[in-house]
C-alpha cells in the first residue's frame, strides 16, 4: 500500500496509489459510508491500513473517486510524535564532516515538527550559517507505540517507509558538536513524503538503495545494506530509552550530503519508496 498527503482547494487530503490514479480519502469515505482518517497520521494511529486497503480494493468504481491529473504533493503529516534523526551512519558521511564515526552507538537528536516541509516545497536557508547541506535518508514510520522492541520484532511496529531530505546547518556543528540540535533545528529543514510505503511493497529491505542529488548531479549513493546500524537495530536501540508512539518518523542516515544554494534543486531518491523533491530558496531577511 502507497499513501500520500494531497493538496487540494479545500486543504488536504490522504491520496492512495491505485492503478493509473490516486484515490482520494474523502471521496472514499463518501462513497463507502466510512470514516477512516481523515489525516495519515490518523490512519496510521487507529490501525486503519488495512480496512482501507480492502475498502478501496472493493469499490466499483474508482474512477468516481480518484485523480488523474499531476497530483500537488504535501508532507506525510506536520506533526509527527517525535521526529528522531540519526546521524553518521555510513562512513561517507563522516568524512564529509571531517569527523569519526561512533563505534558504541549512533549520534542522533529531536527535531521540532516546525522543521518539516514536503514535496515541492521551499527550504529556506537561514541568515545563521553560511554552509547548509542536503541530505538524502530512508524514514521508518512508527505504527505502533512501542517501547523495549528487540531488533527482530522490530518489523512487528514498523508501519512503513517514507523518502527524507535532512537538512544541516553545517558550519553550526564544525565550531561545536554540541550543536547538533540547533544546526538541525532550523524552520524548513525536514522534508518529508511524497509517500509512506509499507513494508509489503519492499521485499528486500537491505537492498533498497539511498542517494543525495543536487541540481542532477548524484553526490552520494548507498544501499540500506551499508549502513552501520541498520533499520531494526535503530528501532531496537530508540525505544529501550524512550516510548516510540505511532506516527514516530526515524530518519535512519544518509549516505552523504551535498552543500546547497540559493536556487538549487535537490532530490531525495529512496528506490521502491518515493523521489521527493525541494527547491531551496534564501530566508527573506
Amino acid at each position: 500500500m502507497r499513501l500520500c498527503t494531497l493538496r487540494t482547494d479545500t486543504g488536504e487530503d490522504v491520496g492512495i496509489s491505485v492503478p493509473g490514479a490516486i484515490a482520494v480519502l474523502s471521496l472514499v469515505n463518501a462513497t463507502a459510508g466510512t470514516e477512516y482518517g481523515p489525516t495519515m497520521l490518523d490512519i496510521i494511529q487507529k490501525g486503519e491500513a488495512a480496512a482501507l486497503a480492502a475498502t478501496v480494493a472493493a469499490l466499483p468504481d474508482l474512477d468516481a473517486v480518484a485523480v488523474r491529473a499531476e497530483p500537488e504533493f504535501g508532507p506525510i503529516y506536520r506533526n509527527p510524535p517525535k521526529l528522531w534523526g540519526v546521524g553518521l551512519n555510513y562512513v561517507r558521511h563522516a568524512d564529509d564532516l571531517g569527523v569519526l564515526q561512533p563505534t558504541d552507538a549512533p549520534g542522533s537528536y529531536l527535531r521540532p515538527s516546525s522543521t518539516v516541509i514536503g514535496h515541492g516545497d521551499d527550504i529556506l536557508l537561514p541568515g545563521q550559517s553560511q554552509r547548509v547541506t542536503a541530505e538524502a535518508e530512508l524514514g521508518v514510520v512508527i505504527g505502533t507505540t512501542c517501547r523495549d522492541v528487540a531488533p527482530e520484532d522490530a518489523p512487528s511496529v514498523i508501519f512503513g517507509y517514507t523518502t527524507l531530505l535532512d537538512m544541516t546547518a553545517e558550519d553550526v556543528i564544525r565550531v561545536n558538536p554540541r550543536h547538533i540540535p540547533w544546526a538541525k533545528a532550523f524552520d524548513t529543514f525536514c522534508s518529508l513524503g511524497p509517500w509512506v510505503v509499507t513494508p509489503d511493497e519492499i521485499p528486500d529491505l537491505s537492498a533498497v538503495r539511498i542517494s543525495t542529488v543536487v541540481n542532477g548531479k548524484t553526490i552520494a549513493s548507498n544501499q540500506v545494506s551499508a549502513m552501520k546500524y541498520d533499520p531494526y537495530w535503530q528501532v531496537g536501540y530508540f525505544s529501550g530509552g524512550m516510548l516510540l508512539e505511532a506516527g514516530t518518523v526515524i530518519a535512519t542516515g544518509t549516505p552523504g550530503a551535498g552543500v546547497i544554494h540559493d536556487g538549487d534543486t535537490v532530490d531525495a531518491l529512496v528506490e521502491g519508496v518515493g523521489d521527493l523533491r525541494n527547491t531551496v530558496k534564501l530566508k527573506p531577511a
